[in-house]
């Protein structure tokens, strides 16, 4: 099954290679996010919106960070928090509250047309300050995943993919697309 990976970053589509397979086609698309707090609802009017221009088999995803601190926000609006204080300023606003503790989520979409197929991943954490780390992207350098005293962009990329959010929605999803 041949599909396409609907994103601009550069990070995620090389995450996903290493999982789905370097030839895995990336389609870099502006999309419009719907304002939500409900992730599933932004990777439907994101997967809806790439079928609409592309009209071939795709994926697309949706990322958040669920604060505990701020009840789950800002999920997936993380992006414009990301924008306005970066990952060191979500990690101090957590920690400002006391409570460091972090849901990272990742959804995933595959639409063909003809169906649509959905998968998660979660991965809890805590988040750190100050930033640790030299790889990865986003707030990778904040994140520390249970169970490890290293933040994301400290991982090596394998260690990342096996327990990271993502890692874990793709794995979840290729199943149900008969390709694992």
């Amino acid at each position: 099954m041949r599909f396409v990976f609907v994103t601009g970053n550069r990070g995620k589509l090389e995450e996903a290679r290493r999982i789905v397979g370097p030839a895995l086609e990336g389609v870099e698309l502006e999309l419009p996010e719907i304002q939500s707090l409900d992730l599933r609802a932004v990777l439907r009017a994101k997967g809806e919106e790439a079928w609409r221009r592309l009209a071939r088999p795709l994926v697309v995803e949706e990322t958040g960070l669920e604060l505990a601190a701020l009840n789950g926000f800002p999920g997936p609006l993380v992006k414009w928090m990301l924008e306005a204080v970066g990952p060191e300023g979500i990690a101090r606003v957590a920690l400002a509250l006391g409570d460091a503790r972090a849901t990272a989520r990742c959804g995933l979409l595959f639409r063909d047309g003809g169906r649509e197929a959905v998968a998660e991943g979660e991965t809890h954490g805590t988040l750190v300050s100050p930033p640790r780390g030299g790889s990865g992207f986003g707030w990778d350098p904040v994140f520390v995943p249970e169970g490890e005293d290293r933040t994301y962009a400290e991982l090596p990329p394998e260690v990342k993919d096996s327990i990271g959010h993502r890692g874990r929605a793709w794995r979840a999803l290729l199943p149900k697309l008969g390709l694992a």
